[in-house]
């Protein structure tokens, strides 16, 4: 039987080094697509393959080598949740000049997934970096608070309400798939019902935070438990869910 943890942070380890080759053509082949970064700034891109990737990773290099760059390492990096298609793993890595020092700092969440026997990351949840000293209480508590109210929300079949306590365009992650919502109008509620088991911040920073949900749904066939990565940020002055993702951590092997 397969190790999913040390699956996930395989994963996560070939993102890094292939990263640090500076050949975008072996950077993308750590991903899977489509592929897309949420962010609480700018145009959020999505690459559907890898040349569309590739193209962007070009731009991306120049600017990190000119920023100094010389290499990334892992400050910490743990498996959150995991399935036999995918997997969910919180990180915080660093880039680093030649002489040593701290260029850039950035605590992120990856939704690995399995497709064709092979592991690779499909979206990358990130949270803006701030230092010890920095009070992010009051984002993680609004940003806590709104997941259970969406909950109640939708629970509640007020599907207005719900929506808008989205970020927008909300990617919805699957495996080999991306579910886009690009608007308020057209949110869709689901026929289900949502109980809330554990929620928790896993990082938190000034714009946007990553939080980790264990929920049983429920419908008409009956109810199981999920587990979720979800990306919230304040994008616009509108602090909203811009992503998530979950998986059946009792999903079968094979299936």
């Amino acid at each position: 039987m397969e190790d999913l943890e040390q699956a996930g942070l395989d994963a996560v380890d070939r993102f890094i080094d292939t990263w640090n080759t500076r050949d975008a053509e072996n950077w993308a082949g750590s991903l899977h697509f489509p592929h897309v970064r949420p962010s609480p700034f700018g145009e959020i891109r999505v690459a559907p393959n890898a040349d569309d990737y590739i193209a962007m990773a070009n731009v991306n290099y120049q600017k990190t080598i000119d920023s100094g760059w010389d290499h990334s390492e892992w400050d910490y990096k743990q498996v959150l949740h995991t399935s036999p298609k995918k997997i969910h793993v919180a990180g915080q890595w660093s880039r680093y000049d030649t002489g040593g020092n701290v260029i850039l700092t950035t605590p992120i969440v990856y939704i690995c997934t399995k497709i064709d026997d092979k592991w690779g990351i499909q979206s990358r949840f990130g949270s803006d970096h701030v230092g010890e000293d920095f009070d992010n209480t009051e984002l993680m508590a609004r940003g806590l608070a709104l997941v259970q109210d969406y909950i109640n929300q939708h629970n509640s079949g007020v599907s207005a309400a719900a929506a808008e306590l989205l970020n927008y365009p909300h990617f919805d992650v699957n495996v080999g798939e991306l579910d886009i919502t690009n608007s308020v109008s057209d949110f869709e509620r689901l026929d289900l019902t949502y109980q809330l088991e554990n929620l928790m911040s896993v990082q938190t920073g000034r714009y946007s935070m990553n939080a980790a949900v264990d929920i049983t749904v429920s419908s008409a066939a009956g109810s199981k438990l999920m587990q979720g990565v979800l990306n919230i940020n304040n994008r616009d002055g509108h602090l909203g869910i811009q992503a998530w993702s979950f998986l059946d951590p009792n999903e079968p092997v094979g299936d």
